[in-house]
């Protein structure tokens, strides 16, 4: 398999193909043949059982119009959507966890569209009353039915209503196809508002005041492990009862899977001086760039004896591009890389 910077010189791009087994799955239950499928699209199957394997995004395209002409179903990247929102939900419970807000939670959050690849990026747009999550695809969409923009919409959709203590509906949905002769039902059940087609973007409009919805965090487990996370990186001083410290674990974990967690960030995060952050870590005998390794590592481990997240997921939980950046980090931390470290 062509390695991922390979890949991108040469302008074609690749998905996971981890992120293909539950669309095949679908494409089963709805009577087509995944061996079809994948043979039609030029898809080794036993790619998908190799942890963080590549794909070609030619394929992943060629795989579109092969589900669409073995199932028959024209809101099958409706469903596909579903299935990518019920696979990645462990990886947004982690994010929840570490947040307050839903802005603090979108703040963190890596776009769906970049855990299934090279395909395109969701946008945040801001109006004063509103604000919409645009889709902003690497190729043209198709100009009738976009199977790809259905799913990313309506995953996004379901993500940003399922991890708040409050419902997060979209105010209307942008679609850049024309409406279909033919529309159903599944449409108005996945987005639950006006829908709008031929418009130049894709799009999920919502009230701005959702932003700050508080999370789920209080509902799950997840969030129980910060208080105990943190205490492993300081001085024998430093305890749960250390309001400073706390909230600099915190920060941090917030921060990570933003890729731009830095003392700068850091101290803004928690409304101090650099100085001052800096000072105050002396005095628990450890520096910034010392102390965020060290998180990193920790929480590194922590997340690989969790098997139902990918090293993919983990990158990204850390604030690495790619799994490769990952894996040559962990590897200078332990001495092996993550698929070693969870192997033994």
């Amino acid at each position: 398999m062509v390695a991922r910077a390979a890949e991108q010189r040469s302008g074609s791009g690749v998905v996971y193909a981890r992120g293909l087994k539950g669309v095949m799955d679908l494409a089963r239950a709805l009577g087509a043949s995944p061996e079809l499928v994948a043979r039609r699209a030029g898809l080794d199957l036993a790619l998908l059982t190799v942890p963080d394997a590549l794909v070609p995004v030619t394929t992943y395209y060629q795989l579109q119009e092969a589900f669409l002409q073995q199932t028959g179903n024209p809101d099958f990247g409706l469903l596909s959507g579903r299935v990518s929102y019920m696979e990645n939900a462990h990886l947004f419970l982690y994010l929840a966890s570490a947040s307050s807000t839903l802005r603090d939670w979108m703040n963190m959050l890596p776009s769906v569209a970049s855990l299934l690849g090279d395909v395109g990026t969701i946008v945040v747009t801001r109006q004063r009353d509103r604000f919409a999550l645009q889709w902003q695809p690497l190729r043209p969409p198709h100009p009738r039915r976009c199977l790809i923009t259905d799913s990313l919409l309506s995953a996004a959709a379901l993500e940003m209503d399922g991890y708040c203590l409050l419902p997060v509906k979209p105010l209307r949905v942008d679609l850049s196809y024309p409406r279909p002769q033919q529309l159903e039902g599944l449409h108005a059940a996945f987005f639950g508002a006006p829908l709008y087609f031929d418009q130049p973007v894709s799009a999920l409009h919502y009230d701005r005041a959702a932003l700050d919805y508080p999370q789920l965090h209080v509902s799950t487990r997840f969030y129980d492990g910060v208080s105990r996370e943190f205490s492993t990186f300081f001085s024998d001083g430093a305890s749960t009862s250390d309001p400073f410290s706390l909230g600099l674990h915190t920060a941090i974990r917030r921060q990570l899977p933003t890729g731009s967690c830095s003392i700068d960030s850091i101290a803004a995060d928690m409304n101090v001086s650099r100085r001052t952050l800096q000072r105050r870590l002396k005095e628990r005998d450890t520096n910034f760039q010392q102390l965020l390794q060290e998180v990193k590592a920790s929480l590194a481990r922590k997340y690989l004896e969790d098997r139902s997240l990918s090293i993919i997921e983990i990158a990204m939980l850390l604030g690495y591009g790619d799994p490769s950046s990952f894996s040559a980090a962990f590897k200078s931390w332990s001495g092996s890389t993550p698929s070693e470290y969870r192997r033994r």
